[in-house]
């Protein structure tokens, strides 16, 4: 199995990715200087003192939807003072499937970055939530299930985003809310890189093109 160190993401101070097997893991440096774990993976916590040397170093473990679960025991025992947070939606099942206890995102919204800030898509029934970057050159969104990519080397950019196929049927409640959602957001600010879970990074000046095209013949 494919299982990389955190590496920070060229061009975004303060982002970093780990993958393990095909999934990706993202760290972001908060205005306290401790980290938010965006998706914590299954296995990547044995595999972190690059970047954690002190477990305490990790305040905030972010269950992004209610299907990334998978790695929320093992993060939780590993960095026992990290508070865990989900949206309202997918805390219920998060609550049933792992058994531990989640504080709402206020309690990371208070620690974000000037240039941080979390998004909540609608027209979705996964409760899931991104994380938007901005820096003087791009606009990033870190995502989970809702858009992928190509799986590459790690190291290795991806040249535009896709779709999981199990995406429109069980992350998708309404595919037109949704996509007005997500075009309003583009009309705002154009994204210029995406970090999924599912997949290489996607960098393009086009990638908001590339995202609404996606949702048209996909939704």
């Amino acid at each position: 199995m494919t299982q990389t160190s955190f590496k920070e993401i060229s061009g975004l101070d303060g982002v970093y990715q780990a993958r393990a097997g095909k999934l990706y893991c993202t760290a972001l440096r908060l205005r306290n200087g401790g980290f938010c774990l965006y998706s914590p993976v299954a296995g990547l916590e044995k595999n972190s003192d690059d970047l954690f040397p002190d477990p305490a170093a990790v305040s905030v473990l972010l269950s992004p939807n209610h299907y990334h679960n998978k790695g929320l025991n093992g993060h939780a025992k590993a960095f026992p003072n990290a508070t865990l947070v989900c949206s309202e939606k997918a805390k219920p099942r998060l609550n049933e499937i792992t058994g531990l206890s989640f504080q709402s995102l206020s309690t990371l919204s208070q620690q974000l970055n000037d240039n941080q800030s979390l998004l909540e898509p609608q027209g979705l029934k996964t409760g899931e939530i991104w994380v938007q970057v901005e820096t003087d050159a791009d606009l990033a969104w870190i995502v989970t299930d809702a858009f992928s990519a190509a799986l590459h080397p790690p190291g290795t950019d991806a040249y535009e985003p896709t779709m999981l196929k199990t995406f429109p049927r069980y992350g998708v409640k309404d595919a037109s809310v949704f996509t007005d959602w997500v075009n309003e957001q583009i009309a705002i600010a154009r994204p210029t890189i995406l970090l999924s879970c599912h997949g290489s990074p996607v960098r393009s000046p086009d990638l908001g093109t590339q995202l609404t095209g996606l949702l048209t013949t996909t939704l």
